[in-house]
């Protein structure tokens, strides 16, 4: 795969999640650094330097003198105030694309309609009618959709999925999830869509389809609000979520994941630490990372997911495969989220199969 072209990408979108975790995540992501201190070494002796898989030659935003401004300090070279523009400008093998979930659909059918593939931001729309026209429309022009769950793609998550697979775990049968978030803008985003979608995409990681949920919810102001989830799976497993935006601030505290098998568990404290274990086997699985290392591969923004998420996009773009999170998972966690609302509404547990129309 040396010898085969870097990918084109363009970029929708400098808003602050763009500027703070994606551009900086591209230089590593696209394979333009060493990771790690041998592979250091090696590319200063003249030897090992990383193929270079993608490049990134145009961006576009709304706001033009923000677009230049993200533009000069990545060193990209074109920009333009609307993704169609860029589009008909730019020869694009693919696009990111992230934006408010309320905007994303249309600009990621544009671009797919335009023959390149799309990377779009979680959760990738408000309602599920609008996820399946993105899909409806990945699958009419043959080209990826893929969504931003970075969380999947984060070192402690992926260690503790890895956990579950170990012979002697036994099959996952009970998952436990707790997030929290501070006050949130009520007249910008929905709690549940905006700031809770990886405690409904996580459950379905970690234990595969989910049959039904329970839901009871907790309201003390104005954007503030807390929902209980219990959820039956597929494979017979059940499960517990907790998300609410009650506690204030150090929301990354009271972050818990937590998986039991048959005889084995893991857990995830605070989305860094991973302990495990096993029965029969008197060591206890602990894995942290290490950080305070000056390598590429601890950066924060390699350890949470980010270089992950955009580093398999444009792989699957490369090898012709599909990505690891489609757009099909992103529609799993909205449907989720619109059975949770129709159970909190009926006040009895609602079936996923049900959860199939627009939350209104």
């Amino acid at each position: 795969m040396t010898n085969v072209a870097p990918v084109r990408v363009g970029f929708v979108g400098c808003g602050e999640h763009a500027r703070m975790s994606l551009y900086p995540s591209l230089r590593s992501a696209f394979g333009g650094s060493p990771s790690g201190l041998p592979a250091l070494v090696l590319t200063q002796q003249g030897r090992g330097q990383p193929p270079l898989l993608a490049e990134l030659v145009a961006l576009a935003d709304h706001k033009r003198d923000l677009a230049e401004r993200v533009a000069a300090f990545h060193g990209v070279r074109r920009v333009y105030t609307d993704h169609v523009t860029m589009l008909e400008a730019e020869q694009l093998d693919a696009v990111v694309v992230c934006m408010h979930p309320r905007r994303q659909a249309q600009v990621a059918i544009d671009c797919l309609e335009r023959g390149v593939h799309v990377w779009v931001e979680k959760p990738p729309a408000e309602t599920v009618h609008e996820a399946r026209r993105m899909a409806e429309a990945a699958e009419r022009t043959g080209k990826h959709l893929a969504v931003g769950y970075m969380k999947r793609f984060s070192y402690p998550y992926q260690r503790a999925k890895a956990f579950t697979q170990r012979p002697g775990f036994g099959e996952p049968s009970v998952f436990e999830s707790r997030f929290t978030y501070g006050r949130y803008p009520v007249d910008v985003y929905h709690f549940l869509n905006g700031f809770a979608t990886h405690h409904l995409d996580l459950p379905r990681f970690f234990m595969g389809e989910i049959e039904s949920v329970s839901a009871e919810r907790v309201v003390r102001g104005i954007g503030l609000e807390g929902y209980a989830l219990s959820l039956r799976f597929a494979n017979g497993g059940i499960g517990v979520v907790n998300v609410n935006c009650l506690e204030g601030e150090h929301n990354n505290w009271s972050e818990r994941v937590a998986v039991t098998g048959v005889g084995g568990r893991v857990f995830v404290e605070n989305w860094r630490r991973v302990v495990g274990f096993l029965p029969d086997d008197p060591q206890t699985y602990y894995w942290e990372p290490e950080d305070i290392r000056p390598a590429d591969d601890q950066n924060s923004l390699a350890i949470h997911g980010c270089v992950g998420e955009l580093r398999d996009f444009v792989e699957s773009v490369r090898e012709g495969r599909a990505p690891a999170c489609t757009i099909d998972d992103g529609i799993a966690a909205l449907r989720l989220e619109r059975a949770t609302a129709l159970s909190v509404e009926r006040g009895a547990r609602v079936s996923l199969i049900e959860a199939g129309d627009d939350i209104a």
